[in-house]
Order: structure tokens, then sequence, then C-alpha cells
């Protein structure tokens, strides 16, 4: 079992899980998602430094999730409802990789509020500009 783990934590009264990866859903489409690991450089710093940040998730029930991703992501949805699953809120790319990378598991974070996902941002947020390679 291949397991993604992150270099650091932040401090939060969220327990930290493992989720499938080939579970998870990334909001953005994969083309985007691969564009932006190209013209970042992702792959050089996962190489080169690994995961830094956990990932953060959510399923689909709460009211916040449904507002976040209607006006962007209609691909999400059926007959009007959004899809059910875990959906990745922080770490698209990560996840992104891990998938490409045969990774099994990865660590993250499911928020249950709006205010884990305000804060786990906060905490965890790094720049495209600013990722180490």
């Amino acid at each position: 079992m291949k397991i993604l783990k992150a270099k650091k934590h932040p401090k939060t009264d969220l327990p930290l899980e493992l989720f499938n990866v080939a579970e998870l859903i990334c909001i953005p489409k994969e083309h985007w998602l691969q564009k932006r690991i190209e013209e970042f450089e992702y792959n050089k710093s996962f190489e080169n430094h690994g995961m830094i940040w956990p990932i953060c998730v959510t399923d689909e029930k709460p009211d916040w999730v449904d507002k976040r991703l209607r006006p962007k992501n209609p691909w999400h949805y059926t007959d009007g409802k959004l899809n059910p699953g875990l959906y990745v809120h922080t770490g698209n790319k990560r996840v992104h990789w891990a998938k490409q990378n045969g990774y099994d598991q990865i660590e993250g974070y499911k928020m249950t509020t709006i205010e884990h996902k305000r804060d786990l941002r906060r905490m965890t947020s790094i720049n495209h500009t600013e990722i180490p390679k």
C-alpha cells in the first residue's frame, strides 16, 4: 500500500485521516489540473519535497459545498443535485499527482464546517509561485 503523507500538519481539532485516492473527487477538471501542474512545476516540487500539507475534503452534504460548486462546476451535478462523494477543497493538484503516481491513500482532513475550510486554507495555503522546487 502506497501512502502519500504530509511533511507538516496544521493545528486543528479535526482528526488526521487516510483517504482512498481513487475515491476522491477533484473539483477542477483534469486538463486544468495538469496545465497548472506543468505551469508551476508541481511535479518537481513533489519529487524533491513530497507533500507539504495534508489535503482537505468534504462530502456533498453541507449547504456551503453546493454554494461553492454550483456556479462554476456543473459537471459535478446530476438532475440538479450535487453528486455524492468526497470533494477535494484543498489539495486537488496533490490528489491528481497521487493518482498519476500510483498512490493508494493520502493524508487529509474531512471538514464539517465552513470555518474549518477557512482556517485550514489560511494555515496551509502556499502561493503557486512560492511552492518549493
